[in-house]
């Protein structure tokens, strides 16, 4: 198997066989990756798979290889990094991703724009958090697939927020943990214990994880955004925690800085005059009457919408019906430092008849949102609130008597997973009474998402699916490859997908969540298709959209069983639902445009499923919830 390898030496008892080979063998042999970390030593990462799996691994190697589709040696990226990971060590990553139970947890192979730099300091502090086990996932599952099953006797009997915490809460485990800690890492102190104690935060110095996970801390520096994070390559659980805690955040995850614009959005289109900065009247159209007579047949609005979908008017001022659909709940997640603003709402809402009683609470910053703040940031760079104004327009469009929340995360960072997992835990789980309706418009490359987030994300949103919550989260804008896919990197377009693959976006990939595509067509009166940047039809008008709705298979989580059946793959399949996702009608910092992204088709579906609770609740039965097992 490796005719070109050249014993050079075996010891005198034969403890040791030296041997010398092209690194394309090693790669054949071993199903490894070799990146060239200096300009004199190559360091070569394993293969994730297990060694159960080895022959198994080897069948799919041949295949992999007469499909023409394992990464070659040799292609390099001017230089300085050579072939990445290969389709089936990605196949064995997806089968062992959640194998947790290890206690073992290695970084990703390629970091994408993060460079390893010096070891840090042992006295240097650090915070790390413990992803607690729930008392039985098992049970927890079963009870969850129960409550959402149509065909069960117990279909949509949501739980309360207590029934929900004693059937996970797993006090033995936070005793263990926390007793492991006193006795092996006596300098840590414990910072914060979310409610239900999935999540334990603990500060202590470098040292003291490195002797209690064995790891060892470098310092990470980012060569675009002059950021810097301390990470390990690995970490291992010890033996007495194995069975409570799943594993641990802040110790190998390696955050991408989400793009700050939208690829749905041009702002340059209208009246722009590039050569001049943000005013007024420097982009866009001055009206809905404008943009309607450029935009043509094909333009998204709200009565457009309801028209297509067979949405009810608009419930009248003061009527039993805006009174029932007031007892609804329904929020929309924002992040990248995105404002919302209010008179941008107002604006938009006029055209339409929407009536502008209704105002948004703000879920998280004191600055940001209902605010005069919200309004000149607007028109001060309105990049900064395009995604934020679309989620809220189109979400109370939709349902405008429903209470609305908008959750505002800051400018997304090198901790970004990290506050994402904490504020949703925060502001939704260990809520008393959680939005009925949850809207998510953004997402990350699955391949970057760890095992410990992954799992946690699962808890955290089954426990919401129990108490009645619905969670849309759209599925992106940037068809199989996500948005890797858009940045250049060492002068190349595209080379995220050799290198680690297609990639869904995630939560989207979530087996809790209901993920929401993006199509064209209806609009102007043609067959229902999807939104693909390469489609010029006559959904279209002719003009190509500026996005591909996001879609695929994870490389990380199962095939749910509401899924058996549908597709071949054994992953979960992503979107559950497209709807239209084209040619927007918006306004932001006062001017009128049109966008197109699935971050307009899912706060568009989250207002519609609010009024269908609406109807639930109004004669006493409880609202959707989960989707996955009803849709399919």
């Amino acid at each position: 198997r490796a005719p070109e390898a050249a014993i050079l030496h075996e010891s005198r008892d034969g403890e040791l066989l030296r041997v010398r080979a092209p690194v394309a063998t090693w790669e054949s042999l071993l199903m490894v990756a070799c990146r060239l970390r200096a300009a004199v030593d190559v360091g070569c990462v394993w293969s994730v798979a297990t060694p159960s799996e080895t022959s198994e691994d080897a069948r799919e190697l041949g295949e992999a290889l007469e499909a023409g589709d394992e990464c070659r040696a040799g292609s390099s990226d001017s230089g300085q990094q050579s072939c990445g990971l290969s389709a089936v060590q990605l196949r064995g990553q997806r089968r062992s991703h959640l194998g947790t139970e290890s206690g073992y947890e290695a970084a990703p192979a390629h970091k994408v724009g993060w460079m390893q730099s010096e070891r840090c300091a042992g006295t240097e502090l650090h915070e790390l958090a413990f992803v607690v086990r729930p008392k039985s996932l098992a049970q927890l599952q079963e009870v969850a697939l129960d409550r959402t099953n149509p065909s069960s006797p117990n279909y949509r009997k949501w739980l309360s927020r207590t029934e929900v915490s004693d059937l996970t809460r797993n006090e033995q485990g936070l005793l263990e943990l926390r007793a492991h800690l006193r006795a092996h890492a006596p300098e840590a102190g414990i910072l914060h214990a979310s409610r239900d104690g999935e999540l334990l935060r603990v500060l202590a110095p470098v040292a003291t994880w490195e002797s209690l996970l064995s790891m060892e801390f470098f310092v990470y520096k980012h060569e675009e955004h002059n950021s810097t994070i301390l990470r390990s390559n690995n970490y291992l659980l010890p033996g007495a925690l194995k069975e409570h805690v799943s594993g641990v955040l802040q110790a190998i995850n390696f955050e991408q800085f989400i793009p700050t614009t939208m690829p749905g959005i041009d702002l340059n289109t209208g009246s722009r005059d590039t050569q001049q900065p943000f005013s007024s009247a420097s982009f866009g159209w001055a009206n809905f009457t404008e943009l309607q007579a450029s935009k043509g047949p094909s333009l998204v609005t709200p009565t457009k919408l309801r028209t297509i979908y067979s949405m009810p008017a608009i419930a009248e001022r003061g009527s039993d019906l805006a009174k029932m659909q007031a007892k609804t709940s329904q929020v929309v997640y924002g992040t990248l430092s995105q404002h919302w603003s209010p008179s941008d709402r107002t604006r938009f809402e006029e055209p339409f008849g929407i009536p502008q009683d209704n105002y948004v609470k703000q879920l998280k910053g004191q600055t940001e949102g209902f605010s005069m703040s919200g309004d000149a940031m607007c028109r001060q760079n309105p990049s900064d609130c395009a995604e934020a104004n679309l989620d809220v327009q189109y979400m109370m469009a939709m349902s405008p008597w429903t209470q609305i929340g908008y959750w505002y995360v800051p400018k997304a960072d090198e901790h970004g997973m990290y506050t994402f997992l904490n504020d949703f835990m925060a502001q939704f789980v260990d809520d008393d009474h959680p939005p009925q309706v949850v809207s998510i418009s953004y997402g990350m490359p699955e391949y970057l998402v760890s095992k410990a987030a992954l799992v946690l994300f699962e808890t955290l949103a089954m426990k919401l699916a129990l108490q009645g919550t619905t969670i849309l989260v759209a599925s992106g804008d940037d068809g199989a490859a996500s948005f890797l896919a858009r940045k250049k990197l060492h002068g190349e377009e595209c080379w995220s997908v050799p290198l680690i693959g297609l990639q869904v976006s995630w939560p989207s990939s979530s087996h809790w969540v209901t993920s929401v595509g993006a199509t064209v067509g209806p609009a102007s009166g043609q067959p229902e298709v999807a939104c693909q940047s390469n489609y010029t039809g006559p959904s279209t008008d002719g003009k190509a959209p500026l996005i591909t709705s996001g879609g695929g298979y994870s490389q990380a989580l199962t095939k749910p069983a509401w899924q058996e059946g549908i597709h071949n793959e054994s992953s979960r399949g992503v979107p559950d639902v497209s709807l239209l996702g084209h040619n927007f009608a918006m306004v932001v910092g006062g001017r009128w445009l049109s966008v197109d992204g699935t971050s307009a088709s899912a706060p568009a579906l989250g207002g519609m499923l609010s009024l269908i609770n609406a109807e639930l609740i109004a004669v006493g039965r409880p609202t959707v919830g989960f989707l996955n097992q009803l849709l399919y």
